[in-house]
């Protein structure tokens, strides 16, 4: 009786906490007194957010300045009820492509790699392909290395790998483009540089990142995980399998080693952060080289630097990389040049951890960093856009790299740069639908090397002469102020060569005007999530815009909890959101994609196409934007749903060979061969020279025959 009794007690108190808000379990790592308020706010969020997203254990800190704050919430063991708390180790997954790349450059800078060396130069054993791929292509993801082809074989290895082995996964595929003409993110391509990390040091890569990254930023707890070794406060990795927590399937990460093979703690993670902010382990030039975005051959940036993701957040520069695999969810935020760091980790594959990132940010910074504008112009949206960017980028560059863009900017290129911005930032006559697609490449050309950066040379410009009229400080109040301040104080105050045009002027004067009297204190504090009453929240925003035809837009907030309701399979709650989306912001390309994937859902291909086109007709969008349903359908094995979406895709992009490859794959996965044969051959059709779908069709013939 004792023992059922205990059992009994066991049950009740985790089904309790699962549906309960989880409390602190230890002390704070440092007094907390600067940011009390902060955490007390935070906490309180976190209590609520957990218990939606249902995550057994979380651990978060900040580094701001030299304080230094983290604190775990939950447990890192449910079975045996261990808290979680700042010294919890959770495994890093991608973060550790941020150690690999640096470990890369200390070699390069010792004169040990030469970055645009091929790879086999370090590694050559490693099968040469069609074209020759660089160290410094495999850094920004250019180097046409694939990622993960068999996913549901490619993330189940339960045996330990050393490199050879772990290079032996990949080594025969084909890339899947170039070198340098596209982007393609790349966990293979980071093993392969661990490999190059080997042979040029002549320590395995354990040992290289121990010896010179961890041990000098005094990160005694980061190492290479091991399923064998005794490792301190270990966390445990749990997957919602039809809305229940269960245990993660064990698979031996040694097979990503230097592109997800870490763990750590967010104490480490924030002496890491500490160490970068300080400049360490490389030089100022070499940081620099890191921290700036890469481009392709066709002169685009791609948004990642090497080994980091390089993207502004509201005039902040900004350096990122998050983390998912199995056992784990992960994410690491910098503003290097203000000495501000997040790290986050979680047990729970697949949760949404930039809620949490996103609130702590705003209660440190005392700003609101997810804020968008929207209007009911299509026009004007593509302008505010621009200056929303233009800002972005501008800001951020001139703050973060010393004044170094306007002060090295000469007369010429300046008036050159201010021509482009303002040939193309004007209102037309009610642009057609075949010239605004034109004006919006453009104006997002103006970002890129393509166009000399024009429009981040703006930017950059105009944040140095709002500093030189009115300070330094002021100047950091449009991080909270925002890109309409910006424009409308440089308006303000220049008097100089580089105007701006007077339409838009104008125009700057009326959504001023508008925002003024919508973006409210009521919508600045508002945090829309499950348990909101969205009949009320309509009609507080309706009454809030009514009017205005520039607004506040919060449709990404209710895409959020759209997609939460719909991962619980209820379709009323998720329409009933999405309609209340498309009620304020019908021009929005997400809000009916949204939708769609809720008739997808549902079973409803002809629902789901019309949608899909609405939402073309908006804004043209990609596969990939399609691909994470298809996710999410394998895995609440709605398979019926699932070959659904493919057709769908097939119908939306008829042409796009990879497309084709990649849903007959996957249909070959699901054992629908006969449909995956068909998919195979439309894509020889496509384009006939395709030898490793050759190789799939003969065998799969074979098999038949046989």
């Amino acid at each position: 009786m004792k023992k059922w009794t205990k059992s009994f007690l066991l049950v009740l108190i985790v089904s309790t906490w699962l549906f309960s808000p989880v409390f602190p379990q230890e002390t704070p790592v440092e007094n907390p007194s600067p940011y009390a308020g902060v955490i007390s706010e935070f906490e309180k969020y976190v209590y609520k957010q957990m218990k939606i997203d249902k995550i057994p254990g979380l651990t978060i800190g900040f580094l701001k300045g030299d304080h230094i704050w983290a604190h775990g919430y939950g447990y890192s063991d449910l079975e045996n009820m261990v808290p979680a708390h700042a010294e919890s180790a959770y495994r890093l997954a991608s973060i550790t492509k941020t150690i690999t790349a640096i470990a890369v450059l200390q070699l390069a800078e010792a004169g040990r790699i030469n970055l645009d060396k091929e790879v086999q130069a370090y590694v050559p054993h490693f099968p040469r392909k069609k074209w020759p791929v660089t160290v410094r292509q495999l850094l920004g993801h250019l180097g046409g290395i694939s990622h993960y082809r068999d996913y549901s074989k490619e993330s189940h290895f339960k045996q330990h790998m050393n490199t050879r082995q772990a290079l032996a996964v990949f080594q025969h595929f084909d890339l899947v483009a170039e070198p340098g003409t596209k982007y393609n993110y790349s966990s293979y391509g980071y093993n392969l540089l661990g490999a190059v990390i080997e042979r040029a040091s002549g320590l395995s890569y354990a040992s290289y990142i121990s010896r010179s990254i961890l041990n000098p930023l005094g990160m005694s707890s980061t190492r290479l995980d091991s399923p064998i070794d005794l490792i301190p406060h270990r966390v445990r990795g749990y997957r919602l399998i039809n809305g229940e927590v269960k245990n993660s399937e064990f698979v031996d990460i040694s097979s990503r080693f230097a592109g997800g093979g870490t763990r750590s703690t967010v104490i480490d993670l924030l002496k890491y952060a500490q160490g970068i902010c300080a400049g360490k382990l490389l030089k100022p030039e070499t940081w620099r080289l890191m921290f700036t975005s890469m481009a392709t051959r066709a002169k685009h940036f791609t948004g990642y630097g090497m080994g980091w993701r390089i993207n502004p957040w509201q005039g902040h520069f900004q350096v990122s990389h998050g983390g998912s695999q199995p056992e784990t969810r992960t994410y690491f935020l910098l503003f290097p040049s203000e000495k501000f760091a997040i790290a986050i980790g979680a047990n729970l594959e697949g949760t949404n951890l930039m809620p949490y990132v996103t609130r702590l940010a705003e209660l440190v910074l005392d700003q609101d960093l997810d804020i968008y504008a929207y209007s009911n112009d299509p026009v004007e949206q593509t302008l505010y856009n621009a200056c929303s960017s233009i800002f972005n980028y501008g800001m951020s560059q001139y703050v973060h790299w010393g004044r170094a863009i306007p002060a090295t900017l000469t007369e010429k290129e300046l008036s050159k740069a201010f021509a482009f911005f303002n040939k193309h930032m004007h209102m037309r006559s009610k642009s057609s639908k075949t010239s605004l697609p034109k004006l919006k490449k453009t104006l997002i050309e103006g970002f890129h090397p393509a166009q000399d950066i024009a429009l981040i040379k703006v930017g950059a410009y105009m944040a140095s002469e709002l500093e030189k009229n009115f300070g330094n400080d002021q100047l950091h109040q449009y991080h909270q102020t925002g890109p309409l301040e910006f424009f409308a104080d440089y308006i303000k105050a220049n008097q100089g060569k580089f105007q701006i045009n007077s339409g838009l002027e104008k125009l700057i004067a009326k959504w001023r005007e508008d925002w003024g009297k919508t973006y409210t204190d009521y919508i600045r504090h508002l945090q829309i999530n499950p348990e909101t009453n969205f009949i009320e929240l309509g009609s507080a925003l309706k009454q809030t815009i009514a009017n205005s035809h520039f607004y506040p837009d919060l449709s990404q907030k209710m895409l959020t909890v759209a997609d939460y309701f719909l991962q619980k399979d209820d379709l009323h709650n998720t329409l009933k959101i999405l309609h209340l989306g498309e009620d304020l912001y019908p021009l929005h390309s997400a809000i009916y994609r949204a939708q769609a994937s809720a008739h997808i859902w549902n079973g409803d291909k002809e629902g789901a196409l019309r949608l899909y086109r609405k939402a073309w007709a908006i804004e043209p969008f990609s596969p990939n934007q399609l691909e994470r349903l298809t996710v999410r359908l394998q895995m609440k094995r709605k398979i019926p749903e699932l070959l659904l979406l493919t057709e769908i895709m097939v119908d939306l992009f008829p042409q796009d060979v990879q497309l084709v490859i990649n849903i007959a794959n996957l249909l070959l996965k699901l054992g629908k061969k006969e449909v995956a044969v068909k998919y195979y051959q439309k894509a020889l059709e496509l384009e006939p020279r395709l030898p490793e779908v050759k190789k799939i069709l003969q065998k799969l013939r074979t098999k038949r025959e046989v």
